[in-house]
């Protein structure tokens, strides 16, 4: 009887894995195939994205003088394209895919490409100095107020002199502020007016404490901006605080932040936890707004809580409203609501949410318009209607770097306008399967405006992922099955997203 030959057992060497593909990374990266949970992978890959917008607005913030001396025009101008740039990493964070590549990724394995993991290792990084900055604030939240922008020092100051009695929008001094708080000149909101007259670029820091020094002994500041111009929602929210003779508000946005993340925690499946937490710490330019008091912060809270609730009519309205009654910006994302409402639940239910939200905007506010009318409405119309210094990270930064001519400030406003245009145009089209893409379009014109200042954008790219990781995700169908066209399951599924490097 012939022996039969021994199976020969081959062992293959163990591969060496590098740092970029440890075991860590499945928490970040789900290796799954077309068959499991491809929403959640797919979510995961677009958050690389949202990473990549952080990783551009903070390197926007780099003082390039200091690294490229010899071309501060040129360097002045820098955070312009970054800033854009940012813009376009979140929109590839939301952008559907074509129906072809659609069903080619379906049938693939969801693998992760060097570079998004390149850009994973470097969010880490970020991460540690938000965490820096987030310690910064609890622990400034405990020490002596020192308000750094003269918004939240109106804003404080506004309900020191609401619990006096006396109406914020008449009785705002920025010469009171400057002594009460001890406001440094470029803490201040110069305008064109009296010593700073018949000029466009802003003045330097020599300029502005000259010019507050005598008006301090003069006792009066026309070139500062002295009014409230925020609606009343803004230092109603400070009241407490000033009850207690507490004047250090920072705690307020510090929280107000981090409900975002703990909201965020809540509403986003288990598997994409590690990203809401370390986007949340990444998030290097929200943190710096968070820690110098800016209202954005707070604001963006309610508006990302209207979009979160928006199944429930009275919630979102309501949220919408508290958001008008506390900044002008949160009244770009109206026309937004009213489609997206218009869009997925009907006209009818859109005048509903209309009037609810106008009402409570209004009911904050209207004390006030009762009291002094013509000074509520002179304050909230001053960031438009006063004349402020051109300023800002959008388009007009190409004048204020002096690459190009100063134009007329109608001509930005003919820009913006065009801009919201287009942007409500886009956001009809794709709203029924992106609603969270209105954080983004809202906030674009402003890119053209006579002002586009930084903290307009800070507070766009994380609140854009809370609402993506927030969307219900479905697991795909078995080969051969089928939904029927309009099912809930099939209204909910999340298209692929455009990878980054090379593709899967």
């Amino acid at each position: 009887m012939q022996q039969q030959p021994a199976l020969t057992q081959t062992t293959q060497a163990p591969t060496r894995k590098t740092w970029l593909q440890y075991r860590w990374m499945r928490y970040f990266f789900t290796e799954d195939t077309a068959t499991g949970t491809y929403s959640i992978s797919h979510i995961q890959r677009r958050a690389v994205w949202i990473a990549l917008a952080f990783i551009l607005q903070a390197i926007s913030t780099t003082d390039f003088n200091s690294i490229f001396p010899f071309s501060k025009s040129f360097n002045a101008f820098l955070p312009s394209p970054l800033i854009f740039a940012s813009f376009f990493a979140i929109w590839m964070a939301l952008h559907p895919s074509s129906p072809h590549k659609k069903r080619k990724q379906n049938t693939q394995k969801h693998t992760t490409t060097l570079l998004q993991r390149l850009i994973l290792i470097v969010t880490f990084g970020f991460a540690i100095g938000g965490s820096v900055m987030m310690i910064m604030g609890v622990v400034q939240s405990f020490s002596p107020p020192k308000l750094t922008n003269d918004g939240t020092s109106l804003d404080t100051n506004a309900a020191m002199l609401l619990l006096e009695g006396r109406n914020p929008y008449t009785d705002s001094n920025m010469l009171d502020l400057a002594r009460k708080f001890k406001l440094l000149p470029d803490w201040t909101t110069p305008l064109r007016v009296g010593q700073f007259a018949n000029r466009l670029d802003y003045p330097t820091m020599t300029e502005l404490l000259s010019v507050l020094d005598t008006d301090m002994k003069a006792g009066k500041a026309p070139e500062f901006e002295s009014k409230v111009s925020y609606p009343a929602l803004s230092f109603l929210t400070l009241v407490p605080f000033t009850v207690f003779k507490n004047y250090n508000v920072l705690s307020f946005y510090v929280l107000s932040y981090l409900v975002l993340v703990g909201v965020a925690w809540k509403m986003a499946r288990p598997e994409l936890r590690p990203w809401v937490l370390l986007l949340s710490l990444a998030n290097v330019p929200m943190w710096s707004s968070t820690i110098g008091g800016n209202l954005d912060v707070f604001n963006t809270l309610l508006l990302v809580l209207t979009w979160l609730t928006r199944d429930k009519r009275w919630l979102s309205a309501v949220f919408l409203g508290l958001a008008i009654a506390t900044k002008q910006i949160a009244w770009y994302f109206i026309p937004f609501y009213i489609i997206m409402v218009l869009r997925q639940y009907g006209f009818k239910e859109a005048v509903y949410r209309t009037i609810i939200a106008g009402g409570v905007g209004l009911a904050i506010n209207l004390p006030f318009i009762i009291w002094n009318a013509h000074a509520w409405l002179a304050g909230i119309m001053a960031p438009i209607g006063d004349p402020m210094f051109p300023l800002g990270v959008g388009i007009i930064n190409l004048s204020t770097s002096h690459l190009l001519p100063y134009f007329s400030s109608q001509v930005y406003t003919v820009l913006e306008g065009l801009g919201m245009i287009g942007s409500l145009i886009w956001y009809w089209r794709i709203c029924k399967k992106r609603p969270e893409a209105a954080l983004l379009l809202a906030v674009l014109p402003l890119f053209f405006a006579w002002r586009s200042l930084p903290s307009y954008f800070y507070c766009i790219a994380y609140p854009v992922f809370v609402l993506m990781s927030s969307r219900k995700t479905r697991r795909s169908l078995p080969a051969g099955s089928s939904t029927k066209p309009g099912t809930p399951t099939q209204d909910l599924q999340l298209s692929p997203p455009v990878e980054m490097g090379v593709p899967v």
